[in-house]
């Protein structure tokens, strides 16, 4: 089963996904049959005499391995096999930091013994950066790779495939397997710091981020203080492979502490650029068997790794050639250190570091992702509650506004409704007083009748004076309609039926015109009439003689405050509908008044209140009674820009009393 993985390149390099044919594991269990077979030919071909029996690795040491099957089964699923003639070239890519003379004691003499097992091919060193070197083997740009042991076990966990060649011996360490890590750095006067912990919070140089012995071992021995060491440190700077630079931020000052890799800083005193007593290892641990100073646990030396592509005939002479080179003089050369599970144990807690240097993992994440968590969800609770708080206030706020809404409005129709029957109260006591009045005045306008008539005897014998006979004519005549009131008062009080009589609209107005005249003062108010020559209608003359007076009045009122400064008042009688089967008489009275507003133009229907200060309110009633007794329709319209225009309308001929609708901007009274 085909197994598939992405691998990221590190610092954000472009990432690309490889397949690999088979599990590492199984990988690693085919190869080693090979090699166990291929190391066995290689010996008894060079007789044992190449180097001393102790200096070659026995068939004891040597891990069985039969992966390099063919060249088909080793291939990475999707990618081009090789063939045998693979451009006749094989690169090998490799890094060094400091000058350990690796390339003359070692890849020199391995190049000239692999260009002796494959002298078609030509063989191509290539020196890197560690992080140009590990995007390289990502991209697959070489064909054998010199890498840290954590790198190589990343690649063969995450499923890239590489296959395991050879470990590296170096003179300073007698087991290969111990034989890299870090060591931290201060400077020698410095007298605070003196273990690991002491370096919590403080600014640290590294070489580079995903370097295995220049920082990520460092890190598992933070691991050992704190469960989040990517957090222990104030801020961490990287120099991109140069540990010169690191050395010197530390020497000025810059940072408290320097992280390099594991003979790193013997290799900068040698060459002079580093003092004995300069700087000093903190938390140094001793190691036996290992010649360089260290601050932390020592992990597999450096790995020579194949592609999974390589033709496996191919690995099988270069893994046989390698290790069966002799150590050289000095202590170089090759050997089958490659128990790397320290290494695999470091690179799968940091493995975050070194393939998301893009930002995909973070330790603050996941050290803080449960306060987060919770934070979140007190957030979200916070949210939440302001939502379903600001919906209850806003339902309770909706009905607490309709409730004073329906509070204001039931205040407005009771006091509407007070108003009223103050306004009934105030009818009947003038009802009553009426009656009364009109009781008690019955016998004295009698009397003064009498004496009016008497007067009139009692002159005509002793000669004619004109002004005599019209005054006491004028007095009786009054008297007899003071008298023709009282009684029609009575009538009211004792709620008789009115019989209405043919009579002349026209008269009546143009009588009530001068009973106007002659009550009221029209000082300033200029007053015009257009009166029609008949309009002969059914009624009760001294009725509609008070209601056009009361009106004449009322517009008399309103015409003195007009705001043009100068009142006018007109009065029209005209025929209205003649061809319609409902002919009228329109009695119009318009003044110039000032405007009125819409709450004072609908009170005009029910009125229960006077503007004028003798007034009772009973005046616009009065006329809406006496307009319903002659079906009537009794009218108002606001005239532009100011004034008020009152419209009488009754019918020509006696009718059921059936009325026209009130036009537009009209309101209807009776």
């Amino acid at each position: 089963m085909t197994r598939q993985r992405s691998l990221r390149p590190f610092k954000g390099k472009a990432q690309r996904d490889v397949a690999v044919s088979r599990p590492a594991a199984e990988r690693r269990k085919l190869f080693s049959a090979a090699l166990a077979a291929g190391l066995l030919a290689s010996l008894f071909a060079l007789g044992f005499c190449a180097s001393p029996l102790s200096a070659a690795p026995s068939a004891s040491d040597t891990v069985v391995d039969d992966g390099w099957a063919d060249t088909e089964a080793a291939a990475v699923e999707g990618l081009p096999i090789i063939p045998e003639a693979r451009g006749k070239r094989l690169r090998i890519g490799y890094f060094e930091r400091a000058e350990t003379n690796m390339r003359k004691k070692l890849l020199i003499p391995s190049l000239e013994r692999l260009r002796s097992a494959f002298p078609t091919l030509e063989i191509e060193l290539v020196k890197l950066s560690e992080f140009e070197l590990q995007l390289g083997a990502i991209k697959r740009e070489f064909d054998l790779f010199l890498v840290s042991s954590g790198f190589y076990t990343y690649l063969a966990d995450a499923g890239s495939g590489a296959i395991w060649l050879a470990t590296r011996k170096t003179p300073v360490a007698t087991v290969s397997e111990k034989a890299s890590g870090s060591v931290f750095i201060v400077r020698g006067d410095s007298d605070e710091l003196l273990e690991l912990g002491d370096l919590r919070s403080k600014r640290v140089a590294a070489i580079e981020k995903s370097s295995f012995s220049g920082w990520l071992t460092a890190l598992a021995a933070i691991g050992n203080i704190t469960q989040y060491p990517n957090n222990f440190f104030g801020k961490v700077f990287f120099t991109s492979d140069s540990p010169e630079e690191v050395v010197e931020m530390v020497r000025e000052g810059r940072v408290e502490a320097g992280v390099l890799s594991t003979c790193e800083l013997e290799s900068l005193q040698l060459q002079g650029l580093v003092s004995q007593d300069e700087f000093r290892v903190l938390g140094e641990r001793p190691v036996e068997g290992f010649a360089c100073r260290t601050s932390t646990q020592l992990y597999p030396d450096l790995v020579l790794a194949a592609r999974p592509d390589l033709p496996a005939e191919w690995g099988k002479i270069a893994s046989s050639t390698l290790l069966g080179m002799p150590l050289t003089a000095d202590g170089w050369g090759w050997t089958v250190a490659n128990q790397v599970n320290d290494s695999r144990r470091v690179i799968h807690r940091y493995a975050g570091v070194m393939a998301s240097a893009d930002g995909d993992r973070d330790d603050t994440t996941d050290r803080y992702k449960y306060a987060m968590l919770i934070g979140f969800l007190i957030l979200a609770g916070s949210v939440g509650y302001n939502i379903l708080v600001s919906r209850v206030v806003r339902n309770r706020t909706r009905a607490l506004v309709q409730i004073i809404d329906e509070k204001s409005a039931l205040e407005e129709s009771e006091k509407e409704n007070r108003a009223r029957l103050s306004q009934l109260e105030r009818a009947g006591i003038v009802s009553e007083l009426s009656s009364m009045i009109a009781h008690e005045l019955r016998q004295p306008v009698a009397s003064l009748i009498n004496y009016a008539d008497g007067l009139q005897l009692y002159l005509g014998g002793r000669g004619k004076d004109p002004m005599i006979d019209e005054a006491t004519r004028e007095i009786a005549e009054q008297a007899e309609r003071v008298s023709e009131i009282v009684e029609r008062v009575r009538k009211y009080a004792k709620q008789k039926t009115q019989v209405h009589a043919p009579i002349d609209l026209c008269e009546v107005t143009k009588r009530a015109f001068v009973t106007f005249g002659s009550s009221a003062d029209r000082t300033g108010v200029r007053i015009t009439s257009d009166f029609a020559d008949k309009a002969p209608i059914e009624g009760d003359p001294l009725e509609l003689e008070l209601l056009i007076v009361n009106l004449l009045k009322n517009a008399l009122h309103a015409a003195k405050a007009s705001p043009e400064g100068k009142g006018t008042i007109s009065i029209r009688l005209f025929a209205d509908g003649v061809t319609s089967d409902d002919p009228r008489w329109v009695l119009e009275v318009r003044d110039n008044g000032p405007a009125i507003s819409d709450a004072q133009f609908n009170d005009l229907a029910h009125p229960i209140s006077s503007d004028k200060l003798e007034g009772l309110g009973l005046g616009l009633s009065i006329c809406r009674v006496i307009a319903e007794r002659h079906a009537a329709k009794l009218r108002f319209r606001r005239v532009e820009p100011s004034g008020l225009c009152a419209i009488l309308s009754m019918a020509q001929r006696q009718t059921d009393g059936a009325g026209s609708r009130p036009k537009a901007g009209e309101h209807e009274v009776g």
